[in-house]
Parts: structure tokens; sequence; C-alpha cells
């Protein structure tokens, strides 16, 4: 009996199932968001908005962009040196304009990763296998997640052993598997890539705190450090739009188990919110010269089967 033959038209049909699927997933990440930060503004009223906006000032937006500034690099180093282990090269202006364009992307849109998928068709379009471009942005990104979930253990000990617990395992986990993206490089590459994740998340648990210093300055330093760092570590939820929502939950319940005001939590997550957007915003830039560029692989960019730019002896 001969082997049944699929429709022609089943690639097409299940391609548009997918999309419909990965929208309604998208719609469904902001609709939980929103209504999450729908229940905190009818709960905590709307005085931590205000609150939030009385941070900004010309010096705190010069914080915001250059920690913006130096986070974006080393996560652009960093998808250098995990990229250089799976057999491809970028170039660090390359990848400093893609990870800037991606993190605005994260911010804007549903569910935190469409700038990183971004990322993955663009390098796709330049000549990497999937496998390839897929692999360096998720290690790279896990990487810095292993380490903002790590930082939140210790805080999370003032909430519950099982807070902590949870985001010791999920530190673990998530570790496990950057490291194993990385196993094609020296270990100074893969020391590298954590030494840059630590300095990343350094840059926006600074801005962090810092919202949280302009916001309540009254406030024992101990309590807003621990605060803070449990609201980063929330922002890996992947719902909400640019983490809002879920961030603003977990640091309104991170400070009331510090023992601040919950609208204190809430107007300090709104404040960090303003400035990650603000630490983002050169990405724009990068965003119009695409729409104004025709997308084209550059000289020395790695392609299939070899080329200029592909790593000596590299699979």
């Amino acid at each position: 009996m001969p082997p049944a033959t699929v429709p022609a038209e089943t690639a097409p049909a299940l391609r548009r199932r997918r999309a419909a699927l990965r929208v309604l997933l998208a719609a469904g990440q902001a609709a939980a968001g929103l209504v999450l930060l729908a229940a905190l503004f009818r709960a905590l009223g709307t005085d931590a908005v205000r609150s939030a906006v009385g941070i900004l000032s010309p010096v705190t937006v010069a914080l915001a962009l250059g920690a913006g500034l130096v986070a974006t690099g080393a996560q652009a180093q960093r998808w250098r040196l995990v990229a250089r282990s799976r057999g491809a090269r970028i170039g660090f202006r390359e990848a400093l304009g893609e990870c800037w364009a991606a993190g605005l992307v994260n911010l804007l849109l549903p569910g935190g990763v469409t700038g990183d998928a971004v990322r993955v068709l663009r390098r796709r379009r330049r000549g990497d296998s999937w496998p390839g471009a897929g692999g360096s942005v998720v290690g790279e990104r896990l990487a810095g997640t292993s380490v903002l979930l790590a930082a939140g253990v210790v805080p999370a000990l003032v909430v519950g052993g099982w807070l902590a617990a949870a985001l010791g395992l999920g530190a673990l986990v998530v570790g496990t598997i950057a490291w194993r993206s990385t196993s094609g490089a020296p270990a100074r590459d893969r020391a590298g890539v954590w030494a840059l994740s630590v300095l990343a998340w350094a840059c926006y648990q600074g801005l962090f705190l810092l919202a949280a210093v302009r916001t309540a300055p009254q406030e024992a330093l101990a309590d807003l450090w621990g605060t803070t760092v449990l609201g980063l570590a929330g922002m890996s939820v992947p719902v909400g739009v640019g983490g809002w929502g879920p961030r603003e939950g977990i640091t309104t319940l991170a400070a009331m188990a510090h023992g601040l005001p919950a609208g204190t939590g809430f107007a300090i997550s709104i404040g960090y919110g303003l400035l990650a957007l603000i630490s983002a915003l050169p990405g724009a830039l990068v965003l119009l010269r695409w729409v104004g560029t025709p997308s084209a692989p550059p000289d020395g960019v790695s392609r299939k089967g070899g080329g200029r730019d592909r790593v000596p002896g590299a699979p």
C-alpha cells in the first residue's frame, strides 16, 4: 500500500495556524499583564504614577542612558562569545546595534522576547544556520537570566524558603542550559559570558535601586535593595509587555515582605520601568536605520558552508 501523501496546501495551512497561535499567545501575555496592572491600580490608586514620574530629571535620564550603554555593550559582547563558541563571528558594532534594537522591541511588545526572535531571523538571513542563530541568542539570554534568578535567592528568604528554593532551582536549570550552549568555547570565553552577565545585571539593578532611593529616600537601603532585586527577578516571567505587570506585582509583594508600604513598591517598579525604557531608547535609532536601509549580508559575515567570518576549524 503506497504511503499517504500530505496535500500541498497543508504546509501553508500549518504556517497560518502557527502564526495564529503566536498571535493568541502574545495577546494572552499582554492581557495577563494588563489585568494585573489594572488590579494593582484599582487597589493602590494612581499616586504611584506621580511618584514614579517625579524621579525623572536630567541626572536620572543621563544615568539611565549610561547604564543602558554599559549593559547593552555587555550583552553584545556576551552574544559574540556564545556565537563564537558555535562557529560564527559577529562584529561588536553589529552586535551592539542588534541588542539595542532588540531590547527596545522587547520593552514594547508582549512576552519580552520578540526582539530576540528578530535577532535570530536577521542572523539567519546573514547565513547562520537555524541552530546556530537560535542557539547563540537563547544561550546568551539564558546566561543573563540565570544571574538574575540567582541574585534573588537571598532576598527571597524574607518572603519564604519556598521562593528562595524556586529561584535557586530556576537559576540552576537555566544556567545549565546556558553553560551547555557554550560547550565549544575555551574556559576564558565561558567565564567571560558569566562575568558580562553579572555586569549587565549590576547596571539594571543599579537603575532599580536608583528608582527606589529617589521614590522612597526615607526607607532603609537594605530593604530597598532586597525589594528591587526581587522585582528585577520578576521580570523573567514572560507575561505582560516589557515586564510591566509581573514586575509591579512582585515588587509590591517584595516591598510588603520587607516592611515597606505596598504603594511604595508599586511606585518603585513603575519608576524603574520608565528608566529602563529610557535606557533602551537609542535602539530606536537602529530600528530607523533598519527601516531606511535594505538588509543585506555585510562583508565578512558567516554563511552556510563557510566564509571569511567562520571560526577556523569550527563545525
